[in-house]
């Protein structure tokens, strides 16, 4: 399936589908309350931390609702979409801690986009002596 969405409408669509994330840039980025949301702001200072932070609380429901909202993004064949979640996503998910717990939710899309290898994130972290 073949997603609509843009570059341009990907934080628009984001905040309407989990609000609290407009909540949580409008508090942790109140400065720059005057200006129209940066996608790559967005995506870095307040999705990927939102999914590490449902991963390492159990949330279910909130990883399952980020993920769709990524595979749908991931879909929609939008240069600009790809090229925001391969940097934002992707990067993060080469180094998380609980990438293995993220995978069976992630959708195909987002795993090819990202270039999602099983331990790989893993194998990094060990490489580096992180936990």
């Amino acid at each position: 399936m073949i997603s609509t969405m843009k570059y341009e409408s990907a934080i628009p669509e984001l905040f309407k589908r989990i609000p609290q994330l407009e909540v949580l840039y409008q508090s942790q980025l109140a400065y720059l309350a005057d200006e129209e949301p940066l996608p790559y702001v967005v995506f870095g200072d307040i999705l990927v931390p939102s999914l590490e932070v449902a991963l390492n609380s159990g949330n279910a429901s909130m990883i399952s609702a980020l993920c769709e909202y990524l595979e749908d993004a991931a879909a929609s064949e939008d240069a600009g979409l790809e090229n925001l979640i391969r940097i934002e996503v992707g990067e993060w998910l080469g180094f998380a801690a609980n990438a293995d717990q993220l995978a069976p939710f992630m959708g195909e899309e987002t795993k090819r986009i990202c270039g999602y290898v099983v331990g790989l994130a893993t194998q990094r972290r060990a490489l580096r002596g992180l936990r």
